[in-house]
């Protein structure tokens, strides 16, 4: 196996990315439909800035996709909105295989 297949993906979430902060707050692109595997799976993790965060939404998604999860995006899911803690890959040696998002 090479990447994660998308055939797994069946999970269809929305994503709207984080682009930064302007005078009246937080600014995200318009919202992408993306389709990957979520677990919804208690854990504790580190956020972007150190500091030990409870997740309660996992995310596996293609690689191709990793441009999408940056830190404090947001993520729907069913009726549920959660912000993007980490996105790290999750590779073997000279290829990511899959992107394992953490989120709030």
């Amino acid at each position: 196996m090479r990447t994660l297949p998308r055939r797994l993906l069946r999970d269809s979430i929305s994503v709207q990315t984080y682009t930064g902060q302007s005078a009246y707050g937080p600014v995200y692109s318009t919202a992408a439909t993306k389709l990957v595997k979520v677990s919804m799976i208690r854990q504790l993790v580190r956020n972007s800035d150190g500091a030990e965060v409870v997740s309660e939404m996992t995310i596996e998604a293609h690689p191709d996709d990793e441009a999408a999860f940056a830190p404090q995006s947001l993520v729907t899911y069913a009726t549920r909105t959660a912000t993007v803690l980490t996105a790290a890959p999750q590779a073997r040696p000279g290829q990511t295989v899959l992107i394992r998002v953490t989120c709030t």
